[in-house]
């Protein structure tokens, strides 16, 4: 069936009986509105509340992907318990550790907070995913992820304007007291509300088959370069350029506000042209972006640069459709989430060596670095064939439905 976003099936029913593209994209709303609170919050809480320097915001990056490192977990919970409840606590777990963020009392706190947000937002990725993907049609599996990952830059929108708006009055701690506190509600009624069992033929496995091991390398490599970037090019800005938390919230409004539409051009794309095209295409335009933050010194270009950044991030459509199109029905939760894992292999390590070589070394090499990554990374997106099409024995999500 094909995936219609339609948020106005015009209210919330109070009693949810079914898994639904719309429950779908309300529980990932809700998740990057949370997101993006803390995304844009925590470079300037660190330092203006505590103070933190590279390496401390390098060491509190790392100790974030710990999750990440572990999400392989959600394929394990996935045989047991169904992807919606998995996803609706994952939201729970977000709002509690933006709450905590907001009751920190040191740096060493603030960490631990932040990897219990971290762990619900790791948990709640893959399993919303396999969600959405096993509710798609194969020709339309770049469609009906741009239209959700759109929907997601209106939840950063709103996630930005709220922390705009509630800090041109309020501080730090009680922003982060009500956003924290309004996610966790909402998971816990989408906990409550969805249904906890799973049809009989509905099966979970959790295996590394040979077949999916392009897809893990390049999770792996993507994940290699989006750590360096997402940890230090804001870093970047408000250290080097002294950019308030108004003018970050500003650019967070921007980069959603356009990726509202790049991110359902993005899958557009990627059904037509193909995943190897829009993989290799934007890695090597990221190479560039890289080079640019190494050695740009031009604030607006940088901001222009980061935009960009976010747009073809946007990429990962292509990655997942590839996946969906290779893999079975039993197995499309666990490759997503060991996908994740693969992602945050070195997610503990590369930003405390970013933030080493930053305080040796210069900003300049962290990115270089990253430079590198993104083009060995495109090396391997021409292995994926040029136009993916679904084996025979996938047929059978065709007509796949998610039971919760």
């Amino acid at each position: 069936m094909n995936a219609i976003f339609v948020l106005s099936s015009a209210y919330m029913p109070l009693g949810i009986k079914k898994v639904s593209v719309f429950t779908i994209t309300l529980s990932s709303m809700v998740v990057w509105v949370g997101f993006y609170t803390w995304r844009i919050m925590f470079n300037n809480f660190a330092i203006e509340i505590f103070g933190a320097s590279p390496i401390d915001v390098g060491i509190i990056q790392a100790a974030r992907e710990i999750p990440g490192l572990l999400a392989f977990g959600a394929g394990a919970l996935a045989l047991y318990f169904t992807e919606s409840k998995i996803a609706a606590f994952s939201i729970v777990a977000v709002g509690l550790g933006l709450i905590l963020c907001g009751l920190s009392q040191s740096i060493m706190m603030l960490g631990l907070a932040t990897v219990l947000m971290s762990f619900g937002f790791h948990y709640f990725e893959p399993t919303n995913s396999s969600q959405l993907l096993m509710l798609s049609q194969s020709d339309n599996l770049g469609r009906t992820q741009g239209r959700l990952r759109s929907y997601e830059s209106i939840a950063g929108l709103t996630g930005a304007g709220l922390v705009l708006g509630l800090t041109l009055f309020l501080d730090f701690r009680v922003t982060f007291y009500m956003i924290g506190a309004a996610v966790a509600a909402i998971g816990l009624y989408l906990a409550i509300a969805l249904p906890s069992n799973r049809a009989a033929t509905e099966k979970r496995k959790v295996r590394i088959k040979k077949k999916y091991r392009l897809y893990y390398t390049l999770s792996f490599l993507r994940g290699c370069r989006r750590h360096i970037f997402t940890t230090f090019a804001i870093f970047l800005l408000v250290k080097n350029h002294n950019l308030d938390i108004t003018i970050i919230a500003t650019i967070s409004l921007a980069n959603n506000a356009v990726t509202i539409f790049t991110n359902r051009l993005m899958g557009r794309l990627s059904d037509h042209l193909g995943e190897k095209v829009i993989l290799v295409g934007c890695s090597f335009l990221l190479a560039f972006i890289f080079v640019g933050y190494a050695y740009v010194s031009y604030l607006p270009l940088l901001i222009a640069l980061y935009l960009i950044d976010n747009i073809l991030f946007g990429s990962s459509i292509a990655l997942k459709s590839y996946l969906r199109k290779i893999s079975n029905a039993e197995d499309l939760t666990g490759c997503l989430s060991f996908g994740m894992t693969a992602n945050h292999i070195t997610a503990i390590v590369i930003p405390i060596i970013g933030g080493m070589a930053w305080s040796l070394f210069g900003y300049q090499a962290t990115f270089i670095a990253g430079a590198a990554i993104v083009l060995i990374d495109m090396l391997f997106a021409l292995k994926i064939p040029g136009k993916v099409r679904l084996d025979l024995e996938n047929k059978a999500l065709e007509q796949h439905t998610v039971g919760g």
